[in-house]
């Protein structure tokens, strides 16, 4: 039963090869999705455009008529789940894609019910990246020279923009959120990907790496990710003790401001916690 196109959750299949076209789409219709598929570029950003998917699985090899490939175009033109879909040995193709954001990686030769389970997995994550902005809950996180507003999705450092995929955000904002714990790569995958989540865990890795050195471009001088090997990661030292020294600065001018003119000020109001050891 075709399914009823204002309920069904809606995927776009791009694909090179008409057959696995064909597979795919019976496949993901009998799972009751709705379902656009083409082998063509121009085809596949028309309805990247106009058929709001809620999935986009692109072949990796396709080209971009607007340059580049056509995963880094559909990419960048929706917030919708990116899934990529290479052959079995392009290894760099598959860590540049999720290098560049993409929610996951298949094979061109996956069973046809498997890529119909992937995409439902995907569906289930109750992931922050497609929750819409609360006006009510937007922040800023604040440590040291670093910025993270949730609500615009940025990240600033030293007053300059560090560019960085839905993910990547996604990611270090959990970080920033529990600055002094470690966070495990099974509990960024919850947070970020959702508890449903099918694959490896070195896909936390690899987005990671991916910002710490964008980070580390904008300022060179900080560290900004530990890794706590066998466990997962946390912010830096260095970062921390910049958060630490700022919110210090900050109440010391507080105090300045409330303490009477000639008033005598108590040496105990310099006491402050550590929120890391020296």
């Amino acid at each position: 039963m075709e399914p009823d196109a204002q309920l069904a959750p809606r995927v776009l299949l791009a694909v090179g090869d008409s057959t696995l076209r064909r597979v795919a789409s019976t496949a993901l219709r009998a799972r009751g999705y709705s379902v656009s598929a083409t082998t063509e570029e121009e085809a596949a950003l028309t309805l990247a455009r106009s058929f709001s998917p809620d999935v986009m699985m692109v072949d990796l090899d396709l080209p971009s008529p607007e340059g580049g490939t056509l995963f880094d175009t559909m990419r960048n033109l929706s917030d919708a789940y990116i899934v990529g879909i290479a052959a079995p040995e392009a290894d760099t193709a598959r860590i540049r894609a999720l290098r560049a954001g993409a929610d996951d990686v298949v094979s061109s030769t996956l069973n046809p019910e498997e890529l119909a389970a992937r995409c439902q997995a995907l569906l289930r994550r109750p992931r922050q990246l497609h929750a819409r902005w609360d006006p009510m809950q937007a922040s800023v996180i604040k440590l040291g020279a670093l910025s993270v507003d949730v609500g615009r999705k940025e990240i600033r450092v030293g007053g300059q923009d560090v560019p960085v995929t839905r993910i990547e955000f996604a990611l270090f904002e959990q970080l920033c959120r529990r600055p002094a714990e470690v966070c495990s790569r099974a509990e960024l995958l919850e947070e970020v990907w959702g508890p449903n989540w099918v694959g490896d865990t070195h896909v936390v890795d690899v987005h990671l790496s991916n910002l710490r050195r964008k980070l580390q471009q904008r300022a060179p001088e900080l560290r900004f990710i530990h890794t706590v090997r066998g466990v997962g990661f946390r912010l830096s030292n260095d970062l921390l003790r910049a958060a630490e020294e700022q919110a210090v600065q900050a109440r010391r001018a507080e105090m300045a401001h409330s303490t009477p003119s000639g008033a005598a000020s108590d040496p105990r109001d310099d006491d402050h916690r550590h929120l890391i050891p020296a």
